[in-house]
Formats: C-alpha cells, structure tokens, sequence
C-alpha cells in the first residue's frame, strides 16, 4: 500500500491498517538494520574466503593476523574469523575439550586394611598471588606430618608431599601398611601420584560426607586457615612457607584434641611408635 501510495505517511498508513504506529516504525528500522547486519556478514566472509585461499595451510588465528595487516579496512576479530572459517568449511571445527571421567569413591567395606593416611590441597589466596598448601595427616594419632606450599597443584608437588609425610612415619619406625585416602584432584589421580601410592600402600578416594572419610581433614583445613593463615596476615608464599612449619609444630604439640581424650596428636604418634616398637 506504501508503494502505491508515495505519498501516504507512515502514521497514516498505521491509521488505514489499524496497527500502532510505534510497531511499524520499530518493524521498518529492524528491517533496515537487518539487512545492513546480513550485508556486513557477507562481506566478512567474502573477505575471510578469499584469504583461506590465499593461506590454505594457514588456521583461523593466522588469518585473523593477516585481516589484521590490513589498515585501510576494518578487520574482523578473532572469533569472528574462527567461526566464519567454520561456516565455510575450510577449517575443521575446533574440537571441544573432554573432561576425564570422575574416580567414584571407594565404599568404606570396599577399603584396604591400613593405616590411614589423608591428604587434600587447600587453596590460599595471599597479597602476591594464589598459592596451595598439601595437608598430610596420620588420621589415628591426628598428627600433621606435612604441609608442602606450591603455586600452582601438580603431580609432582603431590608426590612430593606425600613422601615427605611417609618418611616422618617411617622416622619414627612406623612401617605399618598405610592407606592413603584423598579427593579425585586431577593430582590425585595422576599416574605418578598412584604409582607413589603403591610403594607404601594402597590407595583410595573417599569424600567429606562419608562416615570415616575426610572429614577429620577438612577441620585440619579450616583450623590452618582462620586459626592460622588468616590471623597472621601473611603477603606472600615465603612467609607462608615459614608459617607452615610452625603451625605444624603448634598443632602436634600445643593444641590438644578432644578426639584424643585432650592429648597432643605428637605423643600419641610417639606412643604408636612404641607399640610398634614392642611389637
């Protein structure tokens, strides 16, 4: 009707139609910009073909990077190219990345007779960045036999922690089976962390909310936060690290344990150690 109708205004068209005017006014302008959006996409992935062919051994960032070099016209960005070099199918779809499958924990029946040893990482955010701290603890005397400070978790930190652990028990003459006990951390679950398992013992994955599981370890977390890292302001890694031995001095051998009829967690790994003696 418009095109038979020049001069027929919009308004009076909206009147003829018994439409509001508000409505084809917003249907006209997102029709233009429609069509000018539609117009700039062609014309991206004109520009992004024809350099496919030119680089045809070349991925979707350095071709970004030649559309880059290119000053007298705007050039598309990063993501941009990547999925329009998809759309044309001169580039493989960039696979999705596949998370490995969860290690489901192990059932209380199902755990290896042993000592019990658990272990977890817990994450510490200081002033010069974040950090983590590997907590070992002997679960029958409650003793913390380790803290490793690392910046970043890793197999190898793990591993690290674990024989630093096992080797103030085997100090002591302590050479029982043990069972070490920890979350399904990548870490944890790596093959060198699980080969560093089996020299001592045996190894199992168990959770917080499981009856004998980690909880016992979870407290020595939050005790070593807010009764220590926190309280103490620390600003960076060194500090921690020089901390960590004397919170671990502090807490085997000056904070007593209900659980342990208030003794001290070192003397009743002291006295495993002359019952083992004995034995």
């Amino acid at each position: 009707m418009l095109r038979d109708h020049p001069k027929l205004s919009l308004s009076q068209f909206a009147a003829e139609v018994e439409r509001p005017y508000h409505v084809l006014r917003d249907a006209r302008q997102n029709a233009e910009r429609s069509a000018q959006r539609t117009e700039r996409r062609q014309h991206v992935l004109e520009e992004v073909r024809l350099k496919a062919l030119e680089e045809p051994l070349s991925g979707y960032r350095l071709i970004y990077q030649a559309l880059q070099q290119d000053v007298l016209r705007p050039a598309p960005g990063l993501h941009t190219v990547r999925r329009c070099m998809v759309e044309l199918k001169v580039q493989r779809p960039v696979p999705r990345k596949k998370r490995r499958l969860p290690v489901s924990p192990t059932p209380i029946v199902l755990w290896p007779a042993g000592r019990r040893i658990q272990m977890d990482a817990t994450r510490l955010s200081l002033p010069d960045g974040i950090c983590w701290a590997y907590l070992v603890l002997d679960v029958e005397s409650r003793a913390l036999l380790h803290i490793e400070v690392v910046r970043n978790l890793s197999a190898s930190s793990a591993v690290a922690a674990l024989q630093q652990g096992v080797h103030v028990l085997h100090h002591l003459g302590i050479d029982e089976q043990l069972l070490i006990m920890t979350d399904g951390g990548s870490d944890f679950t790596s093959g060198a962390f699980q080969a560093a398992c089996q020299e001592p013992g045996n190894w199992v994955r168990a959770k917080v909310s499981q009856k004998r599981g980690m909880g016992i370890l979870e407290r020595l977390n939050r005790t070593f936060k807010y009764d220590g890292v926190f309280r103490e302001e620390l600003t960076n890694i060194a500090q921690l690290r020089a901390f960590s031995t004397k919170f671990k001095n502090w807490y085997n051998s000056g904070r007593r344990h209900s659980s342990l009829g208030y003794a001290y967690p070192w003397v009743k790994l002291l006295e495993a150690t002359e019952s083992s003696n004995v034995a």
